[in-house]
């Protein structure tokens, strides 16, 4: 992975822009709808889709950071957050490219400069406790069988 081309909506841009924040969870959005989406990179297309009732938390981390880069954001920002998170629980790729093509999106289509794409690379990848698939008592188990991700690889 070296870039990241585009992104086209399929469904959910609505939903994703109209987020409404969880009265239950601080910075905890539930999607209503299904939200699908292809992410192209060099190196082929990623398939995303999540159905309805997906708990999205936005940006990771706390909100003091909210200043230098925003919870929820543009709809580029919301989508390549989204696919961070999807791309954790599904497993699709390995917790060092999943960070990496959440910098590439960030700096490709969000317009994310390379530093400040870095750093949030750099972020993410302090620990992998949240990659994988999620236990259960933690927030987010509410995702499994949720998420679906595939990759169509160029010349396969």
């Amino acid at each position: 992975m070296k870039a990241c081309y585009s992104i086209k909506v399929n469904e959910g841009a609505s939903d994703l822009m109209n987020l409404v924040e969880s009265h239950s969870f601080r910075r905890r959005y539930c999607l209503d709808n299904k939200v699908t989406y292809d992410v192209h990179f060099d190196d082929g297309i990623l398939h995303i889709e999540t159905l309805p009732g997906f708990m999205f938390d936005g940006r990771s981390g706390p909100a003091l950071i909210d200043w230098y880069v925003p919870n929820l954001g543009s709809l580029d920002e919301r989508l390549l957050w989204h696919m961070h998170d999807c791309l954790g629980y599904a497993g699709s790729l390995d917790f060092w490219h999943t960070n990496r093509a959440l910098r590439l999106g960030l700096r490709d289509q969000a317009g994310y400069g390379n530093v400040k794409a870095w750093l949030i690379e750099r972020a993410v990848s302090i620990s992998d406790s949240w990659y994988g698939h999620p236990s259960e008592g933690d927030w987010c188990y509410m995702n499994v069988g949720k998420v679906f991700t595939h990759w169509q690889f160029k010349g396969r």
